[in-house]
């Protein structure tokens, strides 16, 4: 199950995510993405406990496809897990971050 919350404040949209991002339920993200407009996106990923290829897979097509739009995505506060297989996978390079696995701001 994920839940997401979408918050906008100034051209800026962060989704904050809780639960699990995996094949069944990548098309839920992918919906809300779809509704957003504003320029900047930002994914807090501090209450994702679990993430499979799917999900990263995901992460990475948003990320593209916002940045062809000439915006930006930025993934925040992974949990160690989820940054870890972020890294063993080169997401890490792949997709900015502007903040600390485990939510703690740089």
């Amino acid at each position: 199950m994920l839940k997401v919350d979408v918050y906008v404040d100034r051209g800026v949209c962060r989704l904050v995510l809780n639960g699990e991002l995996d094949v069944e339920t990548v098309a839920q993200l992918q919906e809300v993405v779809g509704k957003v407009g504003e320029h900047t996106l930002e994914v807090d990923l501090s209450g994702v406990s679990f993430v499979d290829s799917t999900g990263l897979k995901s992460l990475l097509d948003i990320s593209n496809d916002w940045r062809q739009k000439g915006g930006q995505m930025l993934i925040l506060r992974p949990q160690p897990d989820v940054a870890e297989v972020m890294r063993l996978v080169g997401l890490d390079r792949l997709l900015a971050q502007n903040t600390a696995p485990g939510g703690e701001e740089r």
